[in-house]
């Protein structure tokens, strides 16, 4: 069982975006910083600094620069500013799906006592955003104005640089023009009980790398140094698919190690073998969706599957969507 720390903490990295963004405009950044309570002279983005701190620098951004500060700093840093380890385990997700998923497990280690969640719709989810407990504290709204940009830049590795959701809900009573600005084509409602940006469920499969050109001739797999257990285990895995469920201790003697090394070297990166095995089955079952006209039910047995069912639960687990609406989303 986790526990929070006993006061909000936040990766001084964030507050140091507004305190550049004020300097850009010719207000003094260490002047905001020390009367925020923040360390002026710290080099290191990673360090902790209280979150109410932070929001107090927020705030006196919004009031001294700019009302609209959140919007426009979250859109000016992107994403850029998550620590390094988080935006790689983001981008390497296998889904735009699963990326999101990471986050809502991940974000602690960019801030404590931020909630995020995944709200599950016929056609899309809300991927939404709150401090629950904290409301009433000053630079709330601004927090989650940054907030949102940096999400939507996330989605926008999956999606393009020109994607914006559908739909936008603020938890300020009034839409600002900078968010109509940015985001012309989205509906934005005010009130919120949360902050929550849309995603169709068809782009839910996406991939952060675009896929590689077709080619007439099959293409192997590089080998290289930088080849490890998990590349191994995911190039072999699809082989044993047909063959039926790869289990640990088949997939370990091929490994030519035990089945607790296995699952121990995988935990060293944070993986568990369940979740490998689901990608490389998720990615021969996309491939046989897209390309060819059998059934969902030989695609299932064609991974690993007895039952269908089965099959869907993991592929929506992965995916975000049923086989059914992948194979929709992708002949439409």
């Amino acid at each position: 069982m986790t526990t929070s720390p006993p006061i909000p903490l936040i990766r001084l990295v964030h507050p140091q975006a507004f305190a550049g963004f004020a300097q850009e405009t010719g207000a003094p950044m260490n002047r905001l910083l020390r009367r925020a309570g923040l360390p002026v002279y710290c080099d290191d983005p990673a360090a902790l600094v209280p979150l109410r701190r932070a929001w107090a620098l927020f705030e006196a951004t919004a009031q001294t620069v700019d009302p609209s500060v959140g919007w426009h700093v979250g859109r000016f840093v992107g994403d850029n500013h998550l620590s390094a380890g988080l935006l790689k385990r983001l981008e390497h997700a296998p889904t735009l799906y699963q990326s999101l998923h990471r986050l809502v497990r991940l974000i602690s280690s960019e801030a404590s006592h931020l909630k995020l969640g995944i709200g599950e719709r016929h056609d899309d989810i809300v991927f939404y955003t709150s401090y629950s407990t904290l409301k009433d504290w000053p630079g709330y709204a601004v927090s989650q104005a940054y907030q949102l940009e940096v999400y939507i830049d996330i989605v926008r590795h999956y999606l393009g640089r020109n994607w914006v959701p559908e739909e936008m809900g603020i938890e300020h009573s009034v839409v600002p023009a900078v968010a109509q600005e940015h985001f012309p084509d989205t509906r934005i409602l005010p009130n919120q009980p949360l902050g929550y940006i849309t995603v169709p469920r068809a782009c839910l499969h996406r991939s952060a790398s675009p896929p590689a050109p077709q080619s007439t001739q099959e293409e192997s797999v590089t080998l290289s140094s930088d080849f490890d257990l998990v590349d191994t285990l995911r190039a072999m895995g699809s082989a044993y698919l047909p063959d039926g469920y790869p289990s640990v201790p088949r997939m370990a003697a091929v490994l030519e190690m035990s089945g607790r090394t296995l699952i121990r070297r995988l935990a060293e990166r944070g993986l568990t073998y369940q979740g490998v095995i689901d990608e490389v089955r998720f990615r021969s079952a996309t491939d046989l969706l897209r390309d060819s006209g059998l059934p969902i039910g030989d695609i299932a047995r064609s991974v690993g599957f007895d039952d269908p069912a089965h099959f869907a639960r993991m592929f929506r687990r992965v995916g975000g969507s049923s086989p059914r609406q992948f194979r929709k989303s992708v002949s439409a």
